[in-house]
């Protein structure tokens, strides 16, 4: 998305910056934007302030909606877009959501130490490219049907129900390991392909 934007931006303070409500006759709130005065040229490169506006218009939003520094043009939302809705009347939106199923950031432990990996990172960075999939549609290694799916539980348990599903899923090793209330949304019904390909893929966001 090439095109600057040219809207209005009113400075709260050091690090906010708001779009006001009056920007448009739709919007429901105003649009608040965290992020220092050298980079608010880079943000409105592109239509992502466009996209905290329209967030702004959606029913049921509760306060502003807001914007990370780190706003780039997304899918509806900005990437960095932040917003609550109330429950009756609010909306879910798969764009605020992220459409990437699950943005794989995770820590893992080991016993090395910094002096042992620093010498060897680059090759330590090409292998970790080499086997763990990321970027969009890259799909994970763990290749399994839509009934596979089912039987796993993914679609309702998340991560827990990987676990308990077998398969190259996970195992015993990993209970306890796994981000605690991870679970999942039903598939759609009638869709049960929906996140097929993606098990064991983290994403390609670049907050990885």
């Amino acid at each position: 998305m090439s095109q600057a934007w040219r809207g209005p931006l009113e400075r709260i303070d050091e690090f906010r910056w708001r779009i006001p409500r009056t920007y448009k006759k739709e919007m429901r709130t105003d649009g608040i934007i965290y992020a220092s005065e050298k980079m608010i040229p880079t943000i409105c490169e592109d239509q992502a302030p466009e996209q905290v506006a329209n967030v702004a218009c959606l029913p049921g939003i509760v306060g502003y909606s807001m914007a990370m520094p780190d706003i780039h043009f997304g899918y509806g939302f900005p990437i960095g877009g932040v917003a609550a809705f109330e429950v009756k009347e609010g909306v879910v939106s798969p764009g605020g959501v992220g459409y990437d199923i699950n943005c794989g950031v995770r820590f893992i432990r080991t016993n090395l130490t910094v002096e042992e990996v620093k010498p060897r990172l680059p090759a330590l960075l090409d292998a970790i490219f080499a086997n763990v999939p990321c970027g969009v549609g890259m799909g994970g290694k763990i290749k399994v049907t839509a009934e596979e799916l089912r039987q796993a539980g993914l679609w309702l348990a998340g991560g827990p129900g990987a676990l308990r599903g077998g398969r190259g899923l996970g195992g015993r090793r990993s209970r306890g390991r796994v981000q605690p209330g991870c679970g999942a949304w039903p598939a759609p019904a009638g869709k049960p392909w929906c996140g097929k390909p993606l098990p064991g893929d983290p994403s390609g966001g670049r907050d990885l």
